[in-house]
């Protein structure tokens, strides 16, 4: 074994031992120590540019949804989303924008109804909801606002009185005629 080996291995094995310690913790500092923890790593990865590379776990009451989602959902996909967040879990964690106090939703706004409204799903998680963090640089609303949409049109359908209400929202933002076409094609 070579010793790039074995230092991976007594790494692995420091690890296992901190672990062991987090079992002795109580929920909330269970999941406190881990969010700490996942942070030290996600600095440390060679993905740390990818908001994916770090899931946290933050209480729901910290996450509020945007109030320029334009996207919605029926009732019976709204039962199916709530259905497989039951059977399957949390797949897809919600994307944020961290403004220090609070987290808005950039995508991920019925994944976080289904994570507050369903109580089975609300009690399995303790309140709590995965998320993830939209690069920093994403300070601007209207730059939320285009990567929503981007979330949204990669998907599916946008309705489409809520999608003039965005382009209104992004020309009073004084955003020009291409830069919008571009964050809504």
């Amino acid at each position: 074994m070579d010793n790039i080996h074995l230092l991976s291995l007594d790494i692995q094995a420091r690890a296992q031992s901190l672990i062991d310690e987090i079992d002795d913790l109580d929920i909330e500092s269970q999941i406190e120590t881990i969010n700490q923890i996942k942070i030290m790593l996600h600095k440390q990865s060679p993905f740390r540019h990818e908001p994916v590379d770090c899931v946290l776990w933050v209480n729901g009451s910290e996450v509020e949804a945007n109030d320029y989602n334009p996207n919605s959902v029926a009732p019976p996909e709204m039962r199916l989303l709530e259905h497989s967040i039951l059977e399957d879990g949390y797949t897809q964690p919600i994307v944020t924008f961290d403004q220090g106090d609070r987290r808005e939703v950039v995508d991920g706004f019925h994944r976080n109804r289904v994570g507050k409204e369903c109580k089975s799903v609300r009690d399995r998680l303790h309140g709590y909801l995965p998320v993830v963090t939209i690069n920093a640089e994403r300070e601007d609303k209207a730059d939320r606002i285009a990567a929503t949409i981007r979330h949204n049109r990669a998907r599916g359908k946008h309705q489409v009185t809520a999608m003039s209400d965005i382009v209104l929202e992004l020309k009073r933002r004084n955003w020009t005629d291409a830069k919008g076409a571009l964050a809504i094609v």
